[in-house]
């Protein structure tokens, strides 16, 4: 019986790639757990330093294939060599973050805990929590796919990984799959430490996430794809932690008494965070708030036309595209052309681009319209415009979970609205900015990227930075009685 293949999309030149691809069987999958979880009692038994070493010798053969993962990372997602330059240094820089955090004095000493009683000694200790599966993000085909940031958490707690690759960047997914398998060999860690894993199916997706040697799932992606992981790991037999960062509208703030000391840069600043590689990322501002003071008008028209002559760029993949044209066409059916702005194509730009749009509306429609609730995955922008501070204060509670929340203020505050507006944001969000936009994400410890639902399954938690290998870990006390 023949393998069912895939092949990948070039979304800059809008056509499949050459290469062809076949799927691994439930079968191949079976086989390969069961190697997952004879690896993890051994990989349990590992020092720190043995990881240390792991994580760095991953980085060393990375930096020797730059070249070639360049070559189908650009080929497969359109995205420009810059990008790749970041995400690629991104990837390198977390690593050998992780692999210092481990071995210092810090994490170690948060690994075990000791009592002792009149008759009882009792030992704490954090111990790995299983083969963890980890589905690569569409977004980040490096920094957060097959050695990326949920990789190496679940890496550093000693936990086997079995890595489902995304389809639409299978290539760059297999290229550093073999690097890390290389690396494993050399350092003669068990066999079943990493399995990487091809199908482009979402019930092969299913069947991984009800697998019996599953322990743990990491995903990062749309809410959909979050809440159905989420599902698979609570209807099992023995349910399972599932962590899903899953995005947010990511509402932005601008207080009247910040127009006094406007940076003449801001609109330019927010086009870029909302059109920069098709606004791609999880941490795009989706909302805009704007108040009705003098001048306001005049930057919402300057918003607007940084947005809509922002240079044209792909999207990763055609499904991300027909998800965010889809969305387009819902805030058409519920919004007037006034309102909403959508860019024309002109005969110089590639046609099967997507078109950026800007919403522009009163702050009341939060109320009424869910469609305003839900993340735009892609080169939109919706601004709402608020009377007064009460009204802002009012609204911005309806609002759910949140991976940011940002407020642009005068630099000699009003304490009481900042005050509120901060109280606001901490219930909602797990990052509040001032004065700044939420994309770009700082991979370090005091970062927290995961705030309360629907934006991650688990708002104790953070995604990004050394603090994510608690996912991964779970207590155990050893008590010896000495009666």
């Amino acid at each position: 019986m023949s393998r069912r293949t895939f092949q990948t999309f070039n979304p800059k030149k809008n056509h499949f790639n050459s290469e062809v691809y076949t799927c691994h069987s439930e079968k191949d999958a079976n086989l390969l757990l069961i190697k997952s979880e004879k690896a993890f009692s051994l990989l349990q038994k590992k020092s720190n330093d043995d990881i240390h070493c792991l994580l760095v010798a991953i980085v060393d053969k990375l930096e020797s294939k730059k070249i070639a993962l360049r070559n189908i990372y650009i080929e497969e997602t359109g995205l420009s060599i810059d990008r790749f330059d970041s995400e690629f240094q991104r990837t390198i820089n977390q690593t050998l973050l992780f692999a210092e955090y481990i071995i210092s004095d810090s994490y170690i000493l948060k690994q075990e805990c000791k009592n002792e009683t009149q008759n009882k000694l009792l030992i704490k200790k954090k111990v790995g929590i299983g083969p963890v599966l980890i589905i690569g993000a569409s977004n980040f085909p490096l920094a957060y796919s097959t050695i990326g940031g949920d990789s190496i958490a679940a890496l550093a707690g000693k936990n086997p990984i079995i890595v489902k690759a995304h389809p639409y960047h299978t290539g760059t997914s297999l290229l550093v799959s073999k690097i890390i398998i290389q690396v494993l060999d050399e350092l003669k860690f068990p066999e079943g430490s990493f399995t990487h894993l091809i199908n482009d199916n979402y019930e092969f997706g299913q069947f991984l996430a009800t697998h019996k040697t599953i322990k743990a799932i990491g995903f990062t992606g749309s809410f959909q794809g979050g809440q159905a992981f989420m599902k698979y790991g609570i209807d099992r037999a023995q349910p399972i932690p599932v962590f899903s960062e899953m995005g947010s509208v990511n509402p932005v703030v601008i207080l009247e008494s910040f127009f006094k000391e406007m940076n003449h840069d801001l609109p330019k600043q927010i086009a870029y965070a909302i059109c920069n590689d098709s606004g791609q990322f999880c941490t795009k501002p989706g909302l805009l708030f704007i108040p009705k003071v003098k001048g306001f008008k005049t930057l919402v028209t300057q918003i607007k036309d940084e947005i809509l002559s922002f240079e044209n760029q792909p999207m990763l993949h055609p499904e991300i595209q027909r998800n965010f044209e889809k969305k387009i066409e819902n805030l058409k059916q519920v919004f007037t052309n006034s309102e909403l702005t959508i860019e024309k194509h002109h005969k110089t730009k590639q046609s099967y681009y997507p078109r950026k749009s800007m919403l522009t509306t009163e702050i009341t429609a939060l109320k009424n319209q869910s469609v305003l609730h839900e993340e735009v995955f892609g080169p939109h922008l919706t601004v709402l415009l608020y009377e007064d501070e009460q009204e802002l204060e009012t609204q911005l509670k309806t609002l759910k979970g949140q991976l940011t929340f940002s407020i642009y203020t005068a630099s000699v505050q009003n304490e009481t609205i900042i005050d509120s507006l901060t109280e606001i944001g901490s219930k909602m969000a797990g990052r509040i900015i001032f004065n700044g936009l939420p994309t770009g994400v700082e991979v370090c410890c005091s970062m927290q990227h995961g705030g309360p639902y629907p934006s991650s399954s688990d708002s104790r938690f953070t995604a990004v930075g050394p603090h994510s290998i608690e996912r991964f870990q779970r207590s155990v006390t050893f008590q010896n009685n000495r009666i």
